[in-house]
């Protein structure tokens, strides 16, 4: 509740009072038919905020000529799909505007006396998907407080010469905004007026090409966007497409966008005296060539994004000494080989260079690029890395070569990356992972190496990974797990050996695992269960050919929260005593098992169980107290089965059983008292069963349901 707030002040020796009601400053009219056909939508202490949408210029001028008499400040008038092709007289005369949004409205033209009323209110003018022909010069003249101009989406094919050269807005426009339209010219003249510009957009028109000193009267614009554009060339040269100073006059320039142009060169000129750039865009052009020294002024840069061009090879020094650059984005270029020192000095760098063709990487390719954040070379050609190609003072914390030719682990020059994090290898051809492929790396968490055609892993070969939280060794063709294979690895939390070709765990394989959390042997043709790190608290035994659950299976664990074992052969074959030491077991999955009978018998030893999941089974009836007494059980899945008798009292014992999921059965009648004792259930899915009518009466069949909030009968 907000309370009314009293302002006491003094003044002459008298107390004065003064009751501020609470809630914005400036309020909505009370009578909103005053504003018809625009409404007021937001109340503020800036000012109301008023749209007028689907109406026409008369009918618009009649509800805000009636607001104007309230004499409230509007901080924002948005005017949505209008009828207006000509937008003119004194619609605006009498109101005070701080921002003004045109959009989806069909304007054509705009008188010159439009803005008259609003010109030293208005800061903000957005003009959004108009049919706007020709830029209103005399209509804009008067705008002497417009800091925003954003016209986009429009017809306009030219800015005339005296755009700016008269206006108020010359002092104090910052961001101007001409977008998504059909501009065609160089814009020589047009906009040098407006020196206080920091923000130029003009992305997405048809500008074909740019001038020396083009901009050179914006010297105090950081931010210009020429992207998606059709700029290929300076002054008509075909010898280079960035040369002769477009840009040589504004030296403070911070980020320039030219991405989705048709550039096909770079040269030492392209960026001559931008010594503050930050980022330069580039992506989506054609460049297929980049001269020596083409960034070597750029020593502020922080991005250089040469995405999706037609590169075909990083060059000597092509990206020297660029000591504080932070993305160098290469990728889905066509390079195929980076020559020696390419990269040479780089610091913090995320570099990708994937989805090239790169076959090749010479010896010293890599220098004094201590501390990469991330390499990319993914997506390529590469069947090794020569150990040389990078110093010893060069590492990468992220090495990403996934979808490469690699065969075998020599081929990964690992020895001087010691400060590696991450490690992805996945999706190469590897077979084996040799004695001493790891030197000491005290910092690697997470290595990757799924998807490969792994089956040999050397005896302890991790046991140099002193940090190792996360492997992934998915999809892969090792059969047995040998005894000593991971070894001792104390920090591993995280470990996935799904889809390969396991038929054998040894005893003691994985108990000096000390710390691992998450376990995975999912689709695996294994028959016979193993020992387990006690510290599991995710286990995943799915897909494979378990048959039994011998009570000696689990060691004492207090940590296994979830156990799957779906789509196993286990059948009936659950008995008291299976899942003997699983104290704190909250989710078990036996879907798709070939059960007839619920499991009741080894379920109630499960104190602390709280999902159960038995789809598709072959189940077929649930009898009297089918499930024991389970007390903390929310979820129970039985779909997909062959249910067709359902009990009286076959769920007595779920006290907490929130979702009950029936579907896909062969039920066709349910007898009073079947869900008796589910007081706390609040969804019931039967659908896709059998069932024409349920008992709707006192003590029906739903009777003791007293929280159930949703039933589903789709059929």
């Amino acid at each position: 509740m907000i309370l009314p707030i009293l302002i006491i002040s003094m003044m002459c020796g008298l107390t004065l009072t003064e009751y501020i009601p609470p809630g914005p400053e400036y309020r909505c009219p009370k009578d909103k038919l005053l504003l018809h056909p625009c409404t007021c939508d937001i109340e503020s202490d800036d000012g109301i905020y008023v749209s007028c949408n689907n109406t026409n210029l008369a009918s618009m001028s009649i509800g805000l000529n009636n607001l104007a008499t309230f004499k409230l400040p509007i901080e924002r008038l948005t005017i949505f799909k209008c009828k207006i092709g000509r937008l003119f007289g004194s619609l605006l005369y009498k109101l005070n505007v701080r921002v003004l949004l045109i959009e989806d409205t069909p304007i054509e033209t705009i008188d010159e006396h439009t803005f008259l009323g609003i010109n030293n209110t208005l800061n903000e003018l957005y003009l959004k998907n108009t049919s706007l022909k020709e830029f209103p010069t005399s209509a804009f003249k008067i705008l002497g407080s417009l800091t925003i101009l954003n016209i986009s989406t429009h017809q306009m094919s030219e800015l005339p010469k005296d755009a700016f050269s008269s206006s108020n807005m010359t002092g104090t426009l910052l961001k101007l905004h001409i977008t998504d339209g059909n501009l065609t010219t160089p814009l020589p003249e047009s906009l040098q007026p407006l020196r206080k510009l920091k923000t130029l957009d003009l992305h997405g028109n048809q500008i074909k090409a740019l001038k020396k000193n083009q901009f050179k009267g914006l010297r105090d614009v950081e931010i210009l966007d020429l992207s998606f554009n059709e700029i290929p060339k300076i002054d008509g040269s075909h010898l280079s497409d960035l040369t002769k100073g477009a840009f040589a006059r504004n030296t403070v320039l911070k980020v320039l966008n030219l991405a989705s142009n048709k550039i096909r060169k770079l040269d030492q000129n392209s960026f001559r005296g931008m010594r503050f750039l930050r980022r330069v865009y580039l992506a989506d052009n054609e460049i297929s060539d980049i001269g020596r020294g083409t960034f070597g002024s750029l020593k502020r840069i922080g991005t250089i994004d040469l995405a999706r061009n037609k590169l075909k090879k990083i060059d000597y020094q092509m990206f020297f000494d660029l000591n504080f650059i932070e993305i160098l984005d290469v990728s889905e270029n066509q390079v195929t080989e980076i020559q020696k020192l390419a990269f040479k000095a780089l610091y913090l760098t995320n570099i990708n260079l994937s989805k090239n063709k790169i076959t090749k990487i010479e010896n010293g390719a890599f220098e004094n690029c201590a501390n990469m954040t991330v390499l990319d070379l993914s997506y390529n050609q590469l069947y090794d890395i020569p150990k040389k190609a990078f110093d010893e003072t060069t590492y990468a914390t992220e090495l990403q070569l996934s979808y490469n030719f690699l065969t075998n682990f020599s081929q990964i020059p690992l020895q001087n990356m010691t400060g590696i994090k991450i490690l992805n290898v996945s999706h190469n051809a590897i077979t084996s992972i040799p004695r001493r492929t790891f030197p000491k790396l005290y910092e690697l968490h997470t290595i990757d190496i799924s998807h490969n055609n792994l089956s040999d892993i050397f005896n302890s070969v991790f046991q140099t990974l002193f940090s190792l939280r996360y492997l992934n060794i998915r999809y892969n063709n090792l059969v047995n797990i040998k005894p000593s294979m991971f070894g001792t690895l104390p920090t591993l939390l995280d470990l996935d050996l799904s889809y390969n070709n396991l038929n054998t765990v040894a005893k003691g394989s994985f108990t000096r695992l000390a710390s691992t959390r998450k376990l995975s042997v999912k689709g695996n043709n294994l028959k016979s269960f193993f020992q387990l790190p006690i510290s599991v608290s995710e286990l995943d035994l799915s897909d494979n050919q378990f048959e039994k659950l011998p009570p000696e299976t689990w060691p004492s664990m207090n940590s296994l929260l979830s156990l799957d074992l779906s789509y196993n052969n286990i059948g009936d074959n659950l008995e008291q005593g299976s899942f003997t030491n699983l104290l704190t077991l909250q989710k078990l999955n036996l879907n798709y098992n070939g059960m007839q009978n619920p499991p009741w018998v080894a379920l109630s030893e499960l104190t602390s169980l709280q999902y159960i999941y038995l789809e598709g089974n072959n189940i077929t009836k649930l009898a009297r107290n089918a499930f024991g007494r389970l007390p903390v059980v929310f979820e129970l899945n039985l779909a997909h089965n062959n249910i067709h008798n359902i009990s009286s009292r076959a769920f007595e014992g779920l006290l907490q059983l929130i979702v009950l999921n029936l579907t896909h059965n062969n039920i066709s009648s349910i007898p009073n008292g079947a869900f008796q004792g589910l007081v706390s259930l609040t969804s019931l899915d039967l659908s896709y069963n059998r069932i024409s009518k349920m008992d709707n009466k006192t003590n029906s069949v739903l009777d003791e349901c007293l929280s159930l909030e949703k039933v589903r009968l789709t059929f």
